[in-house]
């Protein structure tokens, strides 16, 4: 999904609030060499690299251009793997900041413009999160990263969205889909524990936002343009108290959104689902799976084929589309249990399906279960159904399934809508 990056904005909101001079660059619409120059030019004393999964290969090469035309600038990365992984990232890089690192990074770089990296390093017990290599004797100084508690985030600022290029963000989102959404987030963290999911940043302590903060915020957005909200939360409905509040508070405020999140099958009423179609919910998208309860027991999932239908059917009497992200091919099923997750994906009431095959990202549970993962994966084919582990199934038959299942669920649907 394509939106401007909320963390970045966050992050150099947080900066500006320290006093320090921040410039974002984002690469979206960026090739690698104009941004590079762009960099050079601006010869900044830190330079900072977000490392998405996806695009680890691309962060690393960047780093080491920059290195090689800015040897005095400090390089700084921050992200799901380097959280994971610090060790993989601190050659390339001179400091890795692990978790959330929202206060921590901004202190760290007000310090070491102020006194210098020395100082920096022997303070490195005051950033949470905080990774790297002293100099002189090879010593690795790492503190625990750290999550901000409800009382923390009510002190953050708007994520400053301005350095963005909102117009082509914008154009892009409604040449495809005919609405134009920025993503925003309510709640941090996800306490359920299902093992193919890696959740390095936002942990497994689940936080709410204060809700004025919220509002304050989805005005800024409507502000640039947008007509639409993307709430990225783990999951948003995972407190009917929160979704309660969230549903009024956008009613009251005459918002005029609409929206899409993220929810998990179990944990909503009727009551909440009712409210949030009032409040401008348009689709809900639900971690599906499989259409096997005993492959989503492999999966640790606690939900079920049941609970989902029923789900699924409180939101589409609602008037809420449904969408389902699947996985096939999980250690541990067979080619009958993949047959059943595509059937009881057409036979569903879904607007949308997705299929991945699963992907053992480093600190889950499915890594540590899997074998013959490579060592250098190639994380970016995250989106391509392409393992990077010994499977054991063909993936040449996996890719054809799920390509033969997407093009009857794509005829289907056109077929319902030629209807009169």
């Amino acid at each position: 999904m394509l939106f401007h990056p909320l963390g970045i904005a966050l992050l150099d909101a947080l900066l500006k609030e320290k006093g320090v001079d921040s410039h974002v660059l984002d690469l979206t619409f960026s090739d690698g060499e104009e941004a590079l120059g762009r960099i050079v030019r601006m010869r900044p004393k830190i330079a900072g690299i977000y490392v998405m999964l996806t695009m680890t290969a691309r962060a690393l090469w960047l780093a080491a251009r920059i290195r090689e035309a800015l040897p005095e600038t400090l390089l700084v990365c921050g992200g799901p793997l380097p959280t994971v992984r610090p060790a993989q990232f601190s050659g390339a890089f001179d400091v890795v900041f692990r978790g959330e690192a929202a206060r921590s990074f901004p202190l760290f770089c007000r310090e070491f413009l102020r006194k210098g990296m020395g100082m920096a390093l022997s303070r490195g017990g005051r950033y949470p999160g905080f990774h790297a290599r002293e100099l002189s004797t090879g010593t690795v100084i790492q503190t625990p990263a750290e999550a901000l508690d409800e009382h923390g985030m009510r002190g953050l600022p708007l994520p400053d969205r301005s350095p963005f290029d909102h117009a082509r963000y914008q154009q892009a989102w409604f040449e495809r889909e005919g609405f134009r959404p920025a993503s925003i987030m309510t709640t941090f963290g996800c306490p359920h524990q299902c093992h193919f999911c890696s959740k390095p940043v936002f942990g497994s302590t689940f936080r709410r936002r204060d809700i004025q903060g919220v509002m304050e915020e989805v005005r800024d957005i409507r502000g640039y343009g947008y007509d639409s909200l993307w709430i990225g939360d783990d999951c948003f409905t995972l407190d009917p108290g929160h979704v309660r509040e969230f549903c009024r508070a956008m009613i009251s405020g005459r918002m005029d959104m609409g929206w899409t999140c993220l929810s998990r099958t179990g944990g909503v009423s009727r009551r909440e689902v009712e409210l949030m179609a009032r409040a401008g919910c348009r689709k809900v998208f639900f971690g599906l799976e499989s259409g096997s309860n005993a492959v989503l027991r492999l999966m640790n999932k606690h939900t079920t084929v049941e609970g989902a239908e029923r789900a699924i059917g409180l939101f589409r009497a609602a008037g809420i589309e449904a969408a389902g992200f699947f996985m096939v091919g999980y250690p541990g099923e067979t080619w009958d249990t993949i047959e059943e997750t595509f059937a009881w994906a057409l036979g569903l009431p879904l607007s949308e399906i997705s299929f991945t095959v699963p992907f053992p990202l480093p600190g889950t549970k499915l890594y540590e279960q899997v074998s013959g993962v490579q060592e250098n994966a190639d994380w970016s084919c995250e989106n391509e159904n392409r393992a990077v582990y010994s499977s054991g199934f063909d993936q040449a038959r996996l890719t054809r399934r799920i390509e033969e299942t997407c093009a009857l669920f794509a005829a289907r649907r056109g077929q319902a809508g030629s209807r009169p």
